[in-house]
């Protein structure tokens, strides 16, 4: 059985895994042979990623799906290594292992607020959770939309006295343009740079809100970050009212 195994061993390609970190699958070599694997040495290059230990295959029933998980900031690149069988024999294997950006972010979403035309500021922390690192501009910019808007829209659409498609569509996208805040460009003021894998960073971020915010209202909007989502909310501070003649000074 040995000889007939090395006999196979020697007639099949080299087992190829490829993916990120977390997700590596069988890409190449002979699924039946990678199902027989006792033990996988990783390369000396990466036994600090897993202190020491030796990689566990996740096999199921069908050997082709079978799959290699290694920690999340094991760096990306092509590696070789070997499989080792119960008998002792080995074969070398390929790993290439593909960049994932990967960041946590606490609170998960940005909130802002204060009156139109005034300046914000808030706080996010940011951890590197992925296998590279990640650049933090100095600048960010992303969109905002009224929360109503669409409801908005529609209900001036439904109060029109009037069966013109024309002038319902044109209703419609006149107060979606309306519910739309433009742009918002936000100042990294600390915090900005590379951000290492596996370093944590508070970010201080400032903006200046626009004067054509309806006051009163919010909005929302996503900001993308290193590859990650992070949902904006904007409360715009309600309109100041004059005091009643007569009331209490």
């Amino acid at each position: 059985m040995v000889a007939e195994r090395g006999r196979a061993s020697a007639r099949a390609d080299r087992a190829q895994f490829l993916g990120p970190p977390g997700r590596l699958r069988l890409a190449g070599g002979d699924a039946a042979l990678v199902a027989q694997v006792q033990t996988l040495h990783l390369p000396e290059a990466l036994q600090a990623c897993t202190d020491g230990r030796h990689p566990v295959l996740r096999r199921g029933r069908d050997p082709g799906r079978t799959r290699l998980r290694l920690p999340a900031h094991t760096p990306p690149g092509h590696y070789e290594g070997s499989v080792e069988f119960a008998d002792g024999q080995r074969q070398p294997f390929e790993l290439t292992i593909e960049p994932r950006p990967r960041i946590r972010v606490s609170p998960s979403t940005l909130y802002l607020s204060g009156a139109a035309g005034a300046h914000a500021k808030a706080q996010l922390l940011l951890e590197n959770r992925g296998n590279v690192p990640i650049e933090i501009d100095e600048t960010l910019i992303t969109g905002v939309f009224d929360n109503d808007g669409i409801e908005t829209a529609l209900a001036a659409a439904y109060r029109l006295d009037s069966d013109d498609i024309t002038q319902i569509v044109g209703t419609v996208f006149s107060r979606l343009r309306d519910a739309h805040g433009g742009l918002l460009k936000l100042r990294v003021a600390e915090g900005a740079g590379s951000l290492a894998v596996g370093e944590r960073r508070l970010l201080t971020i400032e903006t200046l809100l626009s004067s054509k915010l309806h006051p009163g209202h919010g909005y929302h909007g996503v900001l993308q970050l290193g590859g990650h989502a992070i949902a904006v909310r904007l409360s715009v501070a309600p309109a100041l009212t004059p005091g009643k003649p007569g009331g209490k000074r």
